[in-house]
């Protein structure tokens, strides 16, 4: 097995950081405005001189907006592993691609006749990548599957013969990035990219611990299912420390939950990711309809697993179409919580919209194709998934800023520069520079694996001057909270400045 490691109270993730996962460390700090540019480089040189990073790499560009000059570089045309930064490039090229007001369809077809309160054949879902059946965006996961339960009940159904089948075949079937760790598989923010995709792939479960030694901790998951089997191995203790890990084995949807629980204490949450993220689907959509009194005869099914299958929604009834909520509104679970899978899910839209399959490679050919009118080249960075997870993705700060200065000046601004995180606002920025100019100004992507830091983004002067900028380091061995007195620092003073 492979572990998640994550402990209750001070949290320890071991192998790959989330590519995701906010610090929650802030900036509090006074700041002087710096009296003239020349002073300002120079303290914000300072800071990317910390002698803590002499055995890391820094990449930085600072750029204005209004007159194109460049305030400040550092090994702006290196190339650097990005981490989550990899999501500008996916997110904007989704945007310029799709429009605001884009949407996945999702489509639910009967394969045969419906007669006498049966559907004599298959009930049959056909996915285009839809990441929004979760709560984020919908009272429950399973809002979509509820409302398909008593539509076919109006229709008269009561049973169906046959199975309930996902049909995945919009996109190839490769369902995690190029050189995602083992390790981190069954975290929830390397969970599956699906042409089917269902509360996000992972399973959300909740922890109370008992009120006694001679209880036992109580295991709630956000959706009731059988697709998983979870086994409490956990050992409740009188006092200490609460220290659980969540292991599912690769190729499994056992969970395992061992460790140790202090009797009395507080409740948590974990969300490990699932394996076949159609077959999780299809269960659930086939649980549902059973819970609504629809009778199903046969079984949930990936398509992949029926010989010979080979259909497309034409060929059969159809009996829904269900649109997802528009661009604008993913773009922005996308960005602000770094939301890996979605970020992947984009990249195999856009391949199957211009190129019939939605595998990564005709995605990449999109995004290539989409930021080539802001001066990025189609060579010389390696784009290797759409989320930043692999490591084998490599960018330089400058081709990211000419993305960011580019979506500065396309009509999709509005929609673009609302979906970044803010600041000590929201998003993975939300416990970021508060107390500073910089807060409530910055508008800034995030982005963290091991070793390896980014954020890139927007901020406005004192004087009202808007500067895009790009900060990456590599081989860093400091903490997360070390990065951010270097990057949070230079931009509050950036914020601050008051000069022309």
């Amino acid at each position: 097995m492979h572990t998640l490691n994550l402990a209750v109270s001070g949290i320890v993730v071991a192998g790959v950081l989330a590519a995701c996962a906010p610090t929650g460390a802030q900036t509090n700090m006074a700041v002087a405005p710096a009296p003239s540019r020349a002073g300002l480089i120079g303290e914000v040189g300072e800071f990317f001189d910390d002698p803590k990073f002499e055995n890391a790499f820094w990449g930085a560009l600072i750029q204005s907006l209004d007159t194109g000059e460049i305030w400040y570089e550092r090994n702006a045309d290196k190339l650097f592993m990005p981490a989550s930064n990899e999501k500008i490039p996916t997110a904007a090229a989704s945007l310029l691609h799709f429009g605001p007001d884009w949407t996945f369809t999702t489509r639910l077809c009967a394969d045969g006749e419906i007669s006498d309160g049966t559907l004599h054949g298959n009930l049959v879902v056909f996915g285009d990548g839809d990441p929004t059946m979760y709560t984020r965006f919908q009272e429950d996961s399973r809002t979509v599957f509820f409302r398909w339960a008593d539509m076919l009940k109006e229709r008269g159904v009561t049973r169906i013969a046959g199975d309930v089948v996902g049909d995945d075949d919009a996109w190839d079937e490769n369902p995690h990035g190029y050189g995602w760790t083992l390790g981190g598989l069954d975290a929830w923010w390397s969970a599956e990219t699906g042409a089917l995709s269902f509360n996000e792939n992972y399973i959300d479960l909740s922890f109370a611990p008992p009120a006694t030694v001679d209880g036992r901790m109580t295991i709630t998951p956000n959706v009731p299912t059988g697709y998983v089997t979870i086994v409490d191995n956990t050992t409740v203790v009188a006092e200490g420390r609460t220290s659980v890990s969540v292991d599912r084995a690769y190729g499994g949807n056992e969970i395992v939950v061992s460790g140790t629980v202090v009797a009395g204490s507080g409740s948590f949450e974990r969300s490990p990711a699932i394996e076949n993220a159609t077959a999780f689907y299809a269960t659930v959509l086939k649980e549902t309809l059973e819970s609504r009194g629809i009778e199903v005869d046969g079984e949930a099914r990936d398509c992949d697993d029926i010989e010979g299958w080979d259909h497309k929604p034409a060929d059969f009834l159809l009996l829904d179409e269900h649109a997802s909520p528009p661009l604008r509104e993913i773009l922005a679970g996308l960005m602000k919580r770094s939301q890996n899978m979605y970020a992947e899910n984009m990249a195999r839209a856009m391949g199957l919209d211009a190129h019939g399959n939605g595998s990564f490679s005709n995605g990449r050919r999109v995004v290539m194709e989409e930021l080539a009118p802001f001066g990025v080249p189609s060579d010389g960075w390696a784009y290797m998934d759409g989320s930043g997870l692999s490591r084998y993705n490599y960018v330089s700060p400058r081709i990211l800023a000419a993305i960011l200065t580019g979506m500065r000046g396309h009509e999709h601004w509005e929609v673009w520069r609302d979906a970044q995180p803010i600041a000590g606002v929201d998003g993975t920025l939300r416990s970021r520079m508060k107390g500073t100019p910089a807060e409530g100004n910055v508008r800034a992507k995030t982005g963290t694996i091991s070793n390896t830091r980014g954020l890139s983004g927007y901020v406005t002067t004192a004087a009202g001057e808007e500067l895009v900028f790009s900060f990456l380091v590599n081989a860093h061995q400091v903490s997360s909270r070390d990065t951010e007195v270097v990057t949070d620092g230079a931009l509050a003073l950036i914020a601050a400045y008051e000069g022309e």
